[in-house]
């Protein structure tokens, strides 16, 4: 986590909103417990100038259709970890 990410990165997407190490570790533990067994993958190329990056994902069964997908905005600090991200869900299922 200290290698990717900022000690105070902020990450924000229409459901939550979490700051530091220890938010973004339980929201990605959260997100492991409801979608188990499926991947994360790049949804095409990540785009990027200056120190922001955007890049859209899918997360779903390794080789099918995407269950979700998303778009994020990356903010890299002077350091080269992630200091903020803003994601947006472009497809949710129902239960989510």
């Amino acid at each position: 986590m200290a290698e990717v990410f900022a000690e105070d990165a902020v990450y924000t997407d229409p459901l939550l909103s979490v700051r530091g190490w220890e938010g973004l570790d339980a929201t990605i533990a959260a997100v492991q417990a409801q979608f188990g067994g499926l991947v994360f993958s790049l949804g095409g190329a990540v785009d990027a100038h200056h120190s922001v990056a955007r890049f859209t994902w899918h997360l779903g069964p390794g080789g099918a259709e995407p269950v979700v997908i998303g778009f994020d905005v990356a903010v890299i600090g002077e350091d080269g970890r992630i200091t903020q991200v803003l994601g947006f869900l472009d497809k949710v299922p129902a239960a989510a």
